[in-house]
């Protein structure tokens, strides 16, 4: 890797004062190592005197989470930082600006969203975004379907295809979402109460499985439009007023689907999650209602919008044939609530959890609110046809939880 080498909190901000004009000659440091996903180091470098501040990411030749025995394709760096510069583009923002990218070092520097909560730990802390639905929305249908071939010329988009091939890191989600947490064993984690509920109600559902394997091959082979890859509440950050999607260093092409269906079951599992942990109050109530209406706001306003826009941003023509965009919508909301579940059944039984769910500090009440996520998914996967509309899902949630 030539010149590469890990930056600490005390190498990376020589490094980025060698690379990049950015901070005042009488700049006063401080530090620190903010990263708490899976994969990468992350550093928040902040002038005191200034109050000036950029995020530091650098890729790890491994899986984090995992280690050096689990060694990872460092060129993903270069994938995430192609993607924000096209997304920023394409949103208006709705993405950090991109400062700079070492292809050396595999290191990206970026805007600060210091004013910005992650929204998981936002939302496990009861707090509601009243623009969230409405930015999201505009996130979803502008990167996927303006990156879609009923929108792009078709030469063009196969060469985005060529770009954006990104084989380790969809390895890892054919594994983790649609393979090892629908059999025995592998890196499947799980509380005992789950192994023999997991047995029963996921390994030997074999009509699960047919339903799970189409899902997974329409992944591994639908190169649809240009997707984050890994779309969920710890992905985004969030305020009042705003929201910054972050991390699409799984992108690549493939279905509209997995995108929409990741942030739909996330906006669950925290459902299930504040029924399982909070007493009836106010405050309960509150943040119920308001996830209920986000989850089924988001799944209407992509639906509505992408119908809005399509008119005038399509360019093919037979995708201009009249009912065939109902028709495509459509297809794309069946198979967001499929991959929903299996999002939902990995994060429950499978190698990465979510702190939603781990978090319920009550053994009981934990037990049964990932055994409700478990048969929750099954019925998005196995019945998805039905689910293509906000109220479909309210509907749902009044019958689990």
């Amino acid at each position: 890797m030539g010149k590469y080498y890990e930056l600490t909190v005390d190498t990376v901000v020589s490094y980025v004062n060698a690379k990049l004009d950015f901070f005042p000659e009488d700049a006063v440091f401080e530090c620190n190592e903010i990263g708490d996903g899976n994969l990468n180091l992350v550093f928040r470098i902040k002038d005191t005197h200034s109050n000036k501040s950029i995020i530091v990411k650098q890729a790890l030749p491994y899986v984090r989470a995992a280690g050096e025995d689990w060694p990872l394709d460092i060129g993903r760096g270069a994938i995430e930082t192609k993607i924000l510069e096209i997304e920023y583009e394409l949103t208006d923002g709705l993405v950090p600006k991109v400062y700079m990218f070492d292809n050396e070092m595999y290191c990206m520097v970026m805007e600060d969203l210091s004013d910005y909560i992650i929204m998981r730990y936002g939302l496990l802390k009861y707090e509601n975004y009243p623009k969230f639905a409405q930015q999201i929305s505009d996130f979803l249908v502008k990167t996927l379907l303006l990156t879609s071939d009923v929108v792009m010329g078709h030469k063009e988009k196969k060469e985005r295809v060529k770009g954006f091939i990104n084989p380790e890191l969809c390895e890892i989600t054919e594994e983790l979402v649609y393979t090892e947490p629908f059999n025995i064993g592998a890196r499947n984690n799980m509380e005992d109460f789950l192994v023999d509920f997991h047995r029963q109600e996921l390994v030997e559902d074999v009509a699960l499985s047919v339903e799970v394997a189409k899902l997974k091959f329409d992944f591994m082979n639908n190169a649809q439009a240009l997707l984050h890859g890994d779309l969920h509440t710890g992905s985004i950050f969030v305020n009042q007023e705003y929201t910054k999607v972050i991390d699409p260093e799984f992108a690549f092409y493939g279905p509209m689907a997995y995108d929409i269906g990741a942030l739909i079951a996330n906006l669950i599992m925290n459902y299930i999650s504040t029924d399982a942990i909070l007493d009836e109050g106010t405050t309960k109530a509150v943040h119920l209602e308001y996830l209920s209406s986000a989850l089924s706001d988001v799944v209407d306003l992509f639906k509505q919008k992408s119908l809005d826009l399509w008119d005038d941003v399509v360019t093919d023509k037979m995708a201009k044939v009249t009912g065939f965009k109902e028709w495509y919508i459509n297809d794309v909301l069946v198979n967001s609530a499929g991959v929903a579940g299996c999002e939902m059944i990995r994060r429950t039984v499978g190698f990465a959890h979510v702190k939603d769910l781990d978090s319920i500090p009550d053994n009981a009440r934990r037990e049964a609110a990932k055994k409700k996520n478990i048969l929750f998914a099954k019925e998005l996967i196995k019945n998805r046809s039905e689910y293509v509309a906000g109220i479909d899902y309210t509907k749902l949630i009044k019958k689990f939880v």
